[in-house]
């Protein structure tokens, strides 16, 4: 099935472009899919992304965008057709 990927700020940076789509197979989560994207695109993606195995608190991470966090988190099984986009937390003051 076919899911897309959006990125923003410094992991669009790194993946090359904003958006890239992806062949998954049925049944695949979030979380399998951001790291099938990092396995691909290196290890300067994966220390963006990634701390210890899970996604970085960093980061925002939308499924047809609906916070995760709302669903069942990276373990949200993805459909056919569906987008996951990582958007960086804002800060400042």
């Amino acid at each position: 099935m076919r899911v897309s990927f959006k990125s923003f700020g410094p992991v669009k940076r790194v993946v090359g472009r904003s958006l890239i789509e992806l062949e998954v197979p049925k049944g695949s989560t979030v979380f399998q899919v951001i790291v099938s994207v990092v396995e691909a695109k290196g290890p300067e993606l994966e220390r963006l992304i990634m701390d210890h195995n899970k996604i970085s608190g960093n980061l925002i991470v939308l499924l047809n965008r609906h916070d995760i966090d709302t669903l069942q988190g990276p373990e949200t099984v993805v459909n056919d057709g569906d987008e996951i986009a990582l958007l960086p937390h804002v800060q400042g003051g």
